[in-house]
């Protein structure tokens, strides 16, 4: 039974001098002090109650001493008291005082079984201080004894927590599908799937246009793309040439920022950058990568920012930058990754009837859907065919899904520009010149802006969800102009797979322990005043809590763990942007089947900051 305001948790505490500059931490005393608040309201007298002396025998037993000038309302604080006592299981020895009174030390040896040591009470004794704080990390040291016995085995109600659906709807606002009349769809990795090899091939494409046409080392033709080295969601620094991973709050993860493929110390971040927040003025020099299509140019920055270091020239990292983006831009642009990949669908493009059946399920439902992409029509056509074929009848088109096609929209220039909608012809592989005033059934449309799109299509922002990948391209844009937006992010399902394993929830409780002791071991000992015991067990948490991180970084990605998560235990930057940008988010578009096109999303009660993450709280691992 639990009286309110009292926790299960307070039944050993020690209380701290009350000339210790320092919050207190005592659970018991706090809830006392409440007591003793709403008692204050009612009467006019004061009643005070203070720690009067520390007994490191017992720990269960706390020492305090009452002033008051109505002998009633003492004994009302003392019932009160009592019942916090009872609850707790806390034994509170309490000597009404006049002022001036001292205590002696033969007054307490009678209460403590005839113990023989005495302690004398000297409040503004910098001693009594330090024998509060000696006993605290004594306290502390037995709790993290205890702890470290239960992380030999995982608890069983670790295994009793609730896995979140690796192919869930995440909610970050709350969503009506009944309001949905319009449904809008990038291509590039939210309709179309692509195998791993998608980046080798960008990668590849990428150095060779940097070797040919840049003049750049011909050693660089022997590179390799990495595919454990990067992960969505990195920023590149133009001014320094550092590839780093930033938590929600623009902080460079400790073990997440590399120069080349060198990853840097904690000091060599604090002489670069001078703490590990990145400023404003900082931030100009930052550029995100943020879609799937960034796995190759993170890697390729970082391969060519390593091969200046290691042959000792001088290089301006914000000029590899630079021809980096345009090696990139250039294989795209000039059809280089298009028509590599029509020319082996079979090694690129993942089938996937799935997605057939989720748009023909929103065309029953009378639902508008539309297409805009950046990629030109004759390569989404090709690897529409080669997905659908399986799915679809020989003698339908897959253009017939879709109210508007617009192919080379440009995004995201498409959200704020005035350019023209221009008619293609398919035929002739030619724009037409007639005004584009309406969309018509079957044809298909280039360039174009939003403003014409809404003023063509009638359609109102609230009632337009767009799908897209890219969370600057895609969706800042719709997000401003008032549409719905859902991010597609694959990741996210073997990441939300692996938060589900017992081994990573298991490191994360004990991830969670080492912060709270670390918590409370820097709030009882100032740092002038740390003893060897204290350093001695700083030293520990440090190392274990050192060692959660690794095991649970290592699941995910070596060089930067979690896409969502850094090591620390905080949401990356990527996971702020999905927050600002994006409504809902799921691994892939057909997810959406798993719900009723009349369900109302909403966001978890108990959100944090992204709704897929669970905390596992570290009380799982408490057995008293």
């Amino acid at each position: 039974m639990r009286r309110r305001g009292v926790t299960q948790e307070s039944r050993v505490r020690i209380i701290p001098s009350r000339h210790s500059t320092r919050p207190t931490r005592t659970l018991l005393f706090l809830n006392f002090k409440a007591f003793h608040f709403s008692l204050e309201r009612k009467s006019e007298s004061k009643i005070k109650w203070r720690p009067f002396v520390f007994v490191p025998f017992f720990p269960s037993v706390s020492l305090y001493t009452c002033s008051s000038l109505s002998f009633s309302h003492a004994s009302l604080s003392l019932i009160l008291l009592f019942q916090c006592c009872v609850a707790s299981s806390t034994l509170i020895l309490l000597f009404p005082l006049s002022q001036g009174t001292q205590l002696s030390s033969s007054a307490l040896q009678q209460g403590f079984s005839g113990s023989s040591r005495s302690y004398s009470v000297v409040e503004s004794s910098e001693h009594s201080a330090l024998q509060s704080d000696d006993v605290e990390i004594a306290v502390l040291r037995r709790e993290f004894e205890a702890a470290k016995q239960c992380f030999l085995k995982i608890p069983d109600t670790l295994r009793e927590m609730p896995k979140m659906n690796p192919k869930g709807i995440y909610v970050n606002k709350n969503l009506r599908l009944d309001k949905l009349q319009v449904y809008g769809f990038d291509y590039d990795y939210t309709l179309a799937h692509y195998s791993s090899d998608l980046q080798t091939l960008i990668y590849d494409l990428a150095k060779e246009y940097m070797v040919n046409e840049l003049r750049y080392p011909e050693i660089c033709i022997s590179f390799k793309y990495d595919p454990t080295f990067p992960i969505r969601g990195l920023y590149y620094d133009k001014s320094k040439g550092c590839l780093m991973k930033l938590d929600f709050f623009a902080s460079i993860e400790p073990d997440g920022c590399y120069f080349g493929r060198r990853r840097l110390s904690q000091r060599e971040i604090r002489d670069m950058y001078g703490t590990r927040h990145i400023g404003r003025d900082q931030a100009r020099s930052l550029v995100g990568l943020m879609d799937f299509f960034c796995f190759s140019e993170a890697c390729l920055l970082a391969d060519i920012v390593q091969y200046f270091v290691d042959a000792k020239l001088e290089f301006d990292a914000s000029y590899i930058y630079e021809d980096v983006i345009r090696a990139i831009d250039h294989v795209h642009r000039s059809g280089l990754v298009h028509r590599g990949v029509l020319s082996d669908p079979h090694r690129y493009l993942v089938k996937n009837g799935k997605t057939l059946h989720f748009l023909k399920m929103l065309r029953e439902q009378g639902k508008k859907l539309f297409l805009l992409t950046n990629s030109p029509y004759y390569f989404v056509d090709g690897g529409m065919h080669f997905m659908l074929e399986d799915s679809m009848d020989c003698r339908d088109s897959w253009t017939e899904l879709f109210d508007v096609v617009i192919a080379k929209a440009n995004k995201p220039q498409f959200y704020t520009s005035e350019h023209p909608f221009r008619c293609y012809d398919t035929k002739k592989d030619t724009l037409t010149f007639t005004k584009v005033d309406e969309f018509l059934p079957d044809k298909i449309y280039y360039h174009g802006c939003l403003k014409s799109f809404l003023q063509i299509t009638k359609w109102k922002g609230p009632e337009v969800i767009y799908f897209g990948d890219h969370l600057f391209s895609d969706l800042r844009g719709p997000s401003k102009a008032g549409w719905r937006t859902a991010a597609i992010i694959h990741e996210l399902e073997s990441e939300i797979q692996v938060q589900n394993e017992e081994t990573y929830r298991f490191e994360q409780a004990k991830f969670h322990i080492i912060q709270e002791l670390l918590g409370k071991l820097h709030a009882t000992a100032a740092n002038s005043l740390r003893t060897t015991a204290c350093n001695s067990l700083l030293e520990e948490l440090n190392e274990e809590r050192q060692n959660a991180r690794s095991k649970m970084k290592m699941m995910f990605n070596r060089s930067f763990g979690a896409t969502f998560l850094t090591s620390t235990g905080q949401e990356s930057a990527f996971a702020y942007n999905i927050h600002q940008y994006a409504d809902v988010y799921t691994s892939k578009p057909e997810n959406f089947l798993l719900h009723s096109p009349e369900a109302w999303l909403h966001v978890p009660f108990d959100v944090k900051i992204m709704p897929h993450h669970v905390k596992v709280p570290s009380s799982l691992f408490r057995t008293g």
